[in-house]
């Protein structure tokens, strides 16, 4: 992988290749512009942006089904906007905050873009979940445009935001080794961001079930500070990789582990965990 982040970084025409090429890799193409968007500003990762764009564009063209690159599209744009403002401001909190505000717009926009495909869609979703569910007994209620919507901002969030960790652990790796994990672990909220979160996030489980995908796009931030938390707890105590994999692998597979990052997150940022841990021994 650092190989690969040298080979982007050695000119515009490399990034622009990688750009290009990498959209067949999850995650490469926009984690590409934004290395390049941290590293040497805006302009630079624009330009990469259109290397990057321009499959896209040929997708459309063709006539084909609109879906995947608009979405692949919108995941470009909020992953070089999220790096230019890492950037400029420096600061992870404020970062995570603009992927949410810009996947909500980004997700917002698919019913101006793609208002038939959307009902479609919809509709698609709402025959497949009854067929899944027609043997169990459930009880079924169809998700609606609002469910998809918020599933298609969760998604470009997701995205934009990988991308960037990826990014940023590239250019520490290639400047400044181990100043990502020192930048990540003092990730904090602050109260205004925390309370808006957790504010929106409970509005959403208070309104009907489509509204569930929203309220994990909105909890986003708070969750990602708990995973900082965390990391920082094991740094400072010197714990080996295997208690890394055992919490992601809890984080995954043990639900009630998200509910508890998300409080820790939104606790810290009144309480300050991390000024609270001691070296081990």
């Amino acid at each position: 992988m650092r190989a690969l982040a040298e080979f982007i970084m050695r000119g515009r025409t490399q990034a622009a290749i990688v750009a290009l090429l990498g959209t067949a890799v999850p995650v490469l193409t926009p984690a590409t512009i934004a290395l390049v968007s941290l590293r040497k500003g805006s302009a630079n990762g624009l330009m990469v942006l259109l290397w990057g764009l321009l499959p896209m564009l040929v997708y459309l063209a063709l006539g084909q089904a609109p879906l995947m690159p608009i979405l692949a599209t919108s995941g470009l744009l909020v992953a070089f906007t999220a790096a230019v403002i890492l950037r400029n401001s420096i600061s992870w909190s404020y970062t995570l905050m603009g992927i949410v505000a810009l996947s909500s717009l980004a997700g917002l926009l698919q019913i101006l873009l793609i208002p038939e495909l959307l009902a479609e869609m919809t509709r698609a979703v709402a025959e497949m979940m009854e067929q899944m569910l027609s043997d169990t007994g459930t009880n079924f209620v169809a998700p609606g445009q609002v469910f998809l919507v918020g599933m298609i901002a969760y998604t470009a969030a997701l995205s934009s935001l990988f991308a960037l960790l990826l990014a940023r652990w590239w250019q520490a790796a290639l400047y400044n080794p181990g100043g990502f994990a020192e930048e990540f672990q003092q990730l904090r909220l602050n109260a205004l961001q925390a309370v808006v979160c957790a504010g929106a996030a409970l509005y959403c489980f208070t309104q009907s079930v489509d509204y569930t995908t929203w309220a994990v796009l909105f909890v986003l931030p708070l969750l990602v500070t708990g995973i900082a938390i965390v990391h920082r707890f094991f740094t400072v105590r010197r714990l080996g990789m295997h208690w890394v994999v055992v919490f992601y692998l809890l984080l995954v597979f043990f639900k009630p582990m998200t509910q508890l990052l998300v409080i820790v997150a939104f606790l810290d940022t009144w309480l300050n965990f991390r000024g609270r841990f001691k070296p081990k021994g």
